[in-house]
């Protein structure tokens, strides 16, 4: 039972890992660095439980046949690269942070995809993360202007109207 339990710690922890390398968070270089620091500890906190199951295996042997431990041992920490591996991959996925702008209450972010694309995201207003793309353009890099309550992506040849911004005190006033 212990085994089984150290188990599913060791999958709770990558997964919470492998959540937190997933979401799109704000690009604030200290927020960058706590994650990361995060996403570390949960990758050493399992090799703790790997540890704990090893000797707990070892323990348990009447016969101590130390090669058995060591497949156990190799194969729980195969089990842990291979999530590393994956979060690499999903590391190098990520979209390269351009620019961010500042329009009434609302942060925009230009982002560059690997696929030389851009996309404009904006800032939740609760938590640190960025939205999903509310447009993505394949032409030269954008800048964002604001013209009355619209908001327009800027680029060689391009003007388009990407999104409406409303007046709080408009709304107030009815």
């Amino acid at each position: 039972m212990l085994l089984f339990k150290n188990f599913i710690l060791i999958n709770v922890y990558l997964f919470l890992s492998f959540t937190l390398n997933l979401i799109q968070w704000i690009p604030l270089l200290i927020l960058e660095n706590i994650i990361n620091i995060v996403i570390i500890i949960l990758y050493i906190v399992p090799m703790f439980f790997v540890y704990t199951m090893i000797r707990t295996i070892y323990e348990n042997q009447v016969k101590k046949s130390l090669y058995k431990v060591a497949m156990y041992a190799a194969l729980l920490l195969s089990y842990i690269g291979m999530f590393a591996m994956i979060m690499i991959g999903m590391g190098y996925d990520k979209s390269t942070y351009i620019q961010d702008y500042k329009f009434e209450d609302k942060i925009f972010y230009v982002y560059q995809n690997n696929d030389l694309t851009y996309e404009v995201s904006i800032k939740d207003d609760k938590i640190p993360i960025r939205s999903l793309p509310i447009a993505s353009f394949s032409k030269s890099p954008i800048s964002l202007k604001q013209k009355e309550n619209f908001i327009y992506a800027i680029s060689e040849g391009q003007h388009t109207k990407i999104y409406k911004l409303t007046n709080k005190k408009e709304k107030n006033e009815y």
